[in-house]
């Protein structure tokens, strides 16, 4: 009798660790669609300085400001790619609240 509650809160605690794995793919698969909207953003706001610059319309300041804003958006786009990569959950749920934060 004693083996059986051995055995099944042996794969008890196994399927407890399965499971907590599974909740926390589910934050990282929401930092992959993060990270796929910020790249949107990256690529408008590029397009954004080189008509600024062809036109010549914008101060300096104004197309410095930009730069630095993809600067700042490009650095933490790697962050978050690196998370992902390495399907750590919680610092997903940290990126995921920053990013909730912002917008």
């Amino acid at each position: 009798m004693k083996i059986w509650k051995l055995v099944l809160g042996f794969f008890g605690i196994i399927g407890g660790l399965f499971a907590a794995k599974a909740v926390k793919s589910k934050e990282v698969k929401e930092l992959e669609k993060v990270i796929k909207e910020n790249k949107k953003e990256e690529k408008k706001v590029e397009k954004e300085i080189k008509e600024l610059e062809v036109t010549k319309k914008a101060s300096k300041k104004e197309i410095g400001n930009l730069k630095r804003k993809l600067t700042n958006s490009k650095k933490k786009t790697k962050k978050m790619e690196k998370v992902f990569d390495e399907d750590n959950a919680d610092e997903a749920v940290d990126f995921l609240r920053k990013f909730a934060k912002s917008k």
